[in-house]
């Protein structure tokens, strides 16, 4: 299988995986599994805002187009988290886009955030593939904070399952990240969405945004002082530089130093009006150069070790300029099995585990023509 952004689809290709549309409040299953791709359906696939789809690649077999398959038990598990991505967006947009300014949490809100942790807790702790390719289907849409929040509480989990937290904390976790930029609703949207610079009356006000969380969560009752540090102190840095109070190193809460780190990968690889998105090797490097300083390394480490940004299937470009497709993982995430697509070679190169490639790496996802 290939992942292929929408602008290289071309007729005649073959779906590998249903393609779901991740609107709020529009979730549906828009093309199966097993799909030849016309002309109409991709101006279908471009309006609805996808960006990326999987296509049948490489040596899997053809199989013929049905209109009613029967899933097996793991397309099924499949629905069944493409099911809660839409039920979290859905609930999500509800508890964040409420009118007028947000006091505190309604029973029924904190009720669907807890739905959603749970959810988030078993599919990502059962499914280390899982959040790969979500976070590639997350970043397909046109951003709102609350799509920003559920992709920090995916990656704030994997770090907590690779931190070995307790399944409470990883919970605890989930919820504070889920709810971590909750006080972004109560600023004005033309200061959230800017795509300047602010000045420093904007600013002041954005750096607001953690204590006004704070308070929601505190009126409404019910939340741990761990779920609530989370919260409070996720704008903080390693060297007391940040947010709201200028905490610095092991005295930031362990929460909120996983939060942070996932809410900077989330915010510099997604797209911005101000900016391209970072590729994740930047980002890394930059995470990676900021330990100490604006991260705990420790957390960083974990971050690093458990998110794969390149799942098998994801076609990347090289650095001595050729292309290929991830056709297996490697310990160091950054440096999979690739194997190199055209001129009909079918090399198979070992990024991770080949002294003879240690200077070659990926330089991003390739943008390039998928023919053949």
């Amino acid at each position: 299988m290939i992942i292929v952004p929408i602008e290289n689809v071309t007729e005649g290709m073959v779906l590998e995986k249903d393609v779901a549309s991740s609107s709020a409040r529009d979730y549906k299953t828009l093309l199966m599994k097993g799909t030849m791709i016309t002309s109409d359906m991709i101006d279908l696939l471009k309006s609805k805002g996808i960006k990326n789809i999987t296509i049948k690649g490489g040596d899997e077999p053809k199989e013929e187009h049905v209109n009613a398959p029967v899933l097996s038990a793991a397309q099924a598990a499949e629905e069944i988290k493409n099911q809660h991505i839409g039920r979290a967006l859905n609930e999500l947009s509800s508890v964040f886009e409420s009118e007028g300014e947000i006091k505190e949490l309604s029973q029924k809100a904190m009720q669907q955030v807890d739905g959603i942790a749970d959810d988030i807790l078993v599919d990502i702790g059962n499914d280390s593939s899982y959040l790969g390719n979500q976070m590639i289907a997350l970043q397909n849409y046109d951003d709102y904070t609350y799509k920003h929040c559920l992709r920090v509480a995916m990656l704030s989990t994997s770090i907590a399952h690779e931190l070995h937290l307790p399944q409470h904390d990883i919970k605890e976790v989930i919820v504070s990240a889920l709810l971590h930029d909750i006080g972004k609703s109560n600023i004005d949207h033309e200061i959230i969405v800017k795509p300047g610079k602010l000045t420093d009356d904007e600013f002041e006000k954005i750096k607001q945004h953690p204590f006004i969380g704070y308070e929601i969560l505190k009126r409404s009752g019910g939340y741990s002082a761990n779920v609530l540090s989370g919260v409070l102190f996720h704008q903080e840095k390693f060297d007391g530089t940040g947010y709201p109070t200028g905490l610095s190193g092991r005295k930031i809460p362990l929460i909120a130093r996983i939060i942070t780190v996932s809410d900077v990968f989330d915010a510099l690889t997604s797209n911005r009006p101000y900016r391209r998105p970072w590729s994740v090797a930047e980002t890394e490097e930059y995470m990676l150069g900021g330990c100490g300083v604006h991260f705990d390394y420790d957390v960083v480490a974990a971050f690093l070790r458990s998110f794969n940004p390149y799942p098998v299937g994801t076609m990347v470009s090289l650095s001595d300029g050729r292309h290929g497709v991830v056709v297996k993982h490697n310990t160091n995430v950054l440096r999979p099995v690739v194997r190199i697509h055209g001129a009909g070679t079918g090399e198979e190169i070992d990024l991770g585990g080949d002294f003879r490639f240690l200077s070659l790496m990926i330089t991003g996802i390739y943008s390039g023509s998928y023919a053949g």
